[in-house]
């Protein structure tokens, strides 16, 4: 049969407008916008302050408990001294902000093979489950980064002479079901926003041999993640969703980075997902993105960019950034910040808050971002290497 160029051509346009018309019949999630940074406040100052603080540009917050945050800690916590925020949690009057997650972190210097301590922190993580259902929060934040001892090193862990690589995955990923089974015992069905997951190894989500993936995996500083993060999905009740928040959005300075992140996310990554869990992958796992309004005003303590663009170029930087982030993620966008304070109004850097509602509502109305960053993040550049000046 002689090939028609024309007949292709027509059969794919009308393959593309069936695909159109059912995808409009399927909207797509309402895009969130979550606020986090060290002006992280506990459920006493949120409960005291919640209509002030829902005038910010945000979905929702990630606060912290007043009594305890480090869940992987080996010894258990006396819930007695929960008790003042579970007040505070249940009595938190919310209106605007819809989607809050309370968060737990990781340094730990607990041992993955000792039950007696996992005992231990199962129960510490039940706490944290009840504190976040009593707020009525649709989730956790589950923040790995070890803000001390590292659990997630197999260079530094305890048996390392004595355990392989192989024998500390299993053992991890069994921790990561028990961790999950614990968060759900409180709180069935959470959405669990984490900072990064799997994409933080985007240079293991390629083709390559598999014993080299293991070997470099194995080098890598969060080498069990991979493993934990199969066990969570693994033991996760259907309803449970993912969200791998990509910290490394912080830096984006182009579109192209999104998407290339969004697809490493929801295709790529898959090739550290156990086969057998692929389509339970695909299905409670989504692609979400970071702000950091440090970096884009030169807030930080060493210069970066930032520090390079003038202050009309500041927040048309942020702007773009948090314009791509929330049309290029599932559904959640995080924002970060550190020198700052949103909820006390304390250095709050001119133009912030207006970029962020542009950027919002610029995607709500499905309009195009109106400007091109490049010229910009050239000019940046350039002064930033000495070419021109500030």
């Amino acid at each position: 049969m002689k090939y028609n160029a024309s007949l292709a051509t027509m059969l794919a346009l009308a393959s593309l407008t069936v695909a159109a018309a059912a995808q409009s019949q399927q909207p797509a999630m309402p895009k969130k916008l979550i606020e986090y940074g060290w002006d992280v406040p506990a459920p006493d100052f949120v409960r005291a302050h919640i209509r002030e603080m829902e005038q910010r540009p945000f979905d929702g917050l990630i606060f912290r408990l007043q009594s305890g945050s480090n869940v992987l800690e080996p010894l258990a916590w006396d819930e007695a001294r929960f008790a003042g925020d579970f007040d505070n949690c249940t009595n938190i009057a919310w209106e605007k902000f819809t989607d809050n997650f309370v968060i737990v972190l990781a340094a730990s210097n607990q041992d993955w093979f000792d039950d007696g301590q996992w005992t231990a922190i199962e129960h510490n993580v039940r706490i944290v489950a009840k504190a976040a259902k009593l707020a009525r929060c649709v989730g956790l934040c589950f923040d790995a980064e070890p803000y001390g001892t590292n659990p997630w090193a197999y260079s530094s862990a305890a048996h390392r002479d004595t355990k392989t690589f192989a024998e500390y995955q299993t053992v991890v990923r069994a921790r990561g079901a028990q961790f999950m089974k614990a968060i759900e015992s409180e709180f069935p069905n959470p959405k669990i926003l984490t900072f990064y997951l799997l994409g933080l190894f985007a240079e293991f989500c390629k083709p390559m041999p598999t014993d080299a993936r293991f070997e470099q995996l194995a080098a890598h500083g969060y080498a069990f993640v991979p493993a934990f993060f199969n066990g969570m999905l693994e033991a996760a009740n259907p309803g449970a969703v993912f969200v791998d928040g990509n910290e490394n959005a912080y830096y984006y300075t182009n579109s192209a980075s999104y998407f290339e992140m969004y697809q490493c996310v929801t295709q790529r990554a898959r090739y550290l997902v156990d086969p057998a869990l692929w389509s339970k992958y695909r299905a409670q796992v989504q692609s979400g993105h970071a702000l950091y309004i440090d970096q884009y005003y030169g807030l930080r303590a060493e210069k970066v960019l930032g520090n390079y663009l003038t202050p009309k170029e500041q927040p048309k930087w942020f702007e773009h950034n948090a314009y791509w982030a929330l049309n290029v993620s599932d559904q959640y966008v995080w924002c970060y910040s550190e020198r700052m304070n949103w909820w006390t109004n304390t250095a709050v850097p001119a133009g912030a808050e207006d970029a962020l509602r542009a950027a919002r509502a610029k995607v709500a109305a499905d309009e195009p971002l109106g400007f091109d960053i490049r010229p910009f993040i050239e000019a940046g550049a350039k002064r930033e290497h000495g070419e021109t000046a500030p």
